[in-house]
């Protein structure tokens, strides 16, 4: 079944380029060139996603965003903000409606791409596959409209070692906690029980966008960050992380087996606190943490 994607943006060059790109991805497009247009387009044919320019005279994405989440047939729609704006205030709005903040700059494809695929992952050029969806509790959010949002971005059916539950735990206590977003199961365990040794907790991420999701909604101390990750590259959730001022100041650790001195530059000038390589030396671990969450009482042991 072909998916409905509506485009609404005054600059026609960019919606094309969008149009053309979807396509690609199997979407079937409609367009807008300003906000009442886009809303009557969205009323009378819900899409079954919007990507909506911030600034789209008369009235804003945003705007259309909120009507939309006021309205019994049209809140469980996902939307994009596209914007060049970095205020606070627009990031807490967009992340407040469930809507994703994309950045507009050279590389608006790339940040536009993954959501596409993460938020429909049966795509038919995408492999299906078993999932079980977790809304993070105690999220002031309607619950409807986060399902329809962020619940795709949750766990894969078995493939986390540590689970909501334990997240929940972790939270509770007066250890600090981190969050690790690593796809390699032997290498996640490795962490969790290292950590634990060193008085620290773990919850895990085993794909980017949920390691991102996570760090919005459970503020870890630090974060532990793979480079090769399945829907989201660890460039893509650093630059994402970055961009937010709920959580750019979060020291974030890039652990990784790629050897290569591009990609540490690359992970520095984005924000990494740490570029560590595998395998591990865990004592340099334990220093970043131990520098970083400000707990020189982290024990050395191991």
């Amino acid at each position: 079944m072909t998916r409905q994607l509506l485009i609404a943006d005054d600059d026609v060059e960019l919606v094309e380029m969008l149009t053309q790109r979807c396509r690609r991805l199997g979407w079937e497009i409609d367009s807008a060139t300003n906000s009442f247009v886009a809303l009557d387009k969205i009323e009378k044919n819900p899409p079954d996603m919007a990507i909506l320019d911030l600034d789209m005279p008369p009235g804003n994405g945003l705007s259309v965003c909120e009507m939309m989440a006021t309205h019994p047939r049209l809140r469980h729609i996902p939307v994009i903000i596209m914007t060049g704006s970095t205020s606070h205030d627009t990031v807490r709005r967009c992340h407040h409606l469930s809507a994703f903040y994309v950045q507009k700059c050279s590389d608006l494809w790339p940040r536009i791409e993954p959501v596409l695929r993460d938020l429909f992952p049966n795509d038919p050029a995408e492999p299906a596959g078993p999932r079980e969806y977790v809304v993070a509790a105690g999220d002031p959010r309607p619950r409807d409209v986060m399902d329809a949002v962020f619940a795709v971005l949750g766990h894969e059916t078995g493939a986390s070692i540590l689970d909501e539950t334990e997240s929940e735990t972790t939270r509770r206590t007066d250890q600090p906690w981190v969050l690790s977003i690593e796809d390699d199961d032997d290498m996640a365990l490795a962490l969790q029980l290292r950590l634990r040794e060193f008085g620290a907790q773990v919850v895990r991420a085993s794909a980017g966008t949920e390691g991102y999701r996570r760090a919005f909604l459970d503020s870890p101390r630090a974060i532990i960050l793979d480079y090769e990750l399945p829907r989201g590259n660890g460039d893509y959730v650093l630059r994402r992380l970055k961009e937010s001022p709920a959580t750019r100041d979060l020291p974030v650790i890039v652990l990784t087996g790629r050897r290569d001195a591009s990609i540490e530059r690359q992970m520095r000038n984005l924000g990494a606190a740490e570029f560590l390589t595998k395998p591990m030396d865990w004592s340099l671990l334990r220093a970043a943490l131990s520098l970083h969450l400000g707990e020189p009482c982290l024990k050395a042991s191991c």
